[in-house]
């Protein structure tokens, strides 16, 4: 029986993220199939290093959002990266985290960036043909669009002050002038229309 609970005791040791990158390519290949679709399921952690993880990214600002757009798979362990922007931890920190921890944070940041881009994207103005035929489209300037505008909506003198603000706000003042704009297109185009009606 003793020796039992000694062999479980050292199955149930946890791999930090540090020795899974390390083991990860010396498994067999569908072994590390099954260890990644296992990882794949990993939730986020309510706590890492005592600080708390938050629930989801509503309270992060746009230059967080923008930083985590960013993230270059390539040249930087995307991970790292991750616990650097959202909890300011160091690599070395990162590396003796459980993996799972690890990976349940990566998945919950992934789910809240496809929800924060689909919101996003929900919003954009639909244009005319007209608008379309003149290019409107091509008049996409990324980040530098939204902070310049944002910048020039609030007054703002200084364009860096925006990254500090929450996402959430640019998101909602985006919507709220989109939806006013949409509206007045419509008002104009009834406008227009009582107009011919009446020649």
């Amino acid at each position: 029986m003793k020796k039992n609970r000694r062999r479980n005791s050292k199955k149930a040791k946890l791999t930090t993220y540090g020795e899974f990158l390390i083991l990860l390519p010396l498994c067999h290949k569908d072994h590390q199939n099954e260890l990644l679709d296992q990882l794949k399921e990993a939730k986020r952690p309510a706590f890492i290093l005592g600080k708390e993880v938050p629930e989801n990214l509503n309270t992060i600002t746009y230059g967080q959002l923008d930083d985590f757009s960013r993230i270059d798979h390539e040249k930087e362990d995307p991970a790292v990266k991750v616990f650097s922007i959202l909890m300011g931890l160091e690599p070395e920190q990162v590396y003796q985290l459980n993996v799972f921890d690890v990976f349940g944070v990566i998945n919950f940041v992934r789910a809240e960036l496809e929800r924060i881009n689909k919101l996003f994207a929900s919003i954009k103005v639909t244009h005319s043909p007209e608008e379309i035929a003149a290019g409107v489209e091509d008049l996409n300037f990324g980040t530098f669009g939204v902070i310049d505008w944002y910048a020039k909506r609030m007054g703002i003198t200084n364009q860096d002050e925006v990254y500090s603000v929450a996402w959430i706000r640019i998101y909602t003042c985006m919507k709220n002038d989109n939806e006013k704009s949409e509206y007045e297109q419509r008002l104009n185009k009834q406008y227009a229309e009582k107009a011919k009606r009446k020649r």
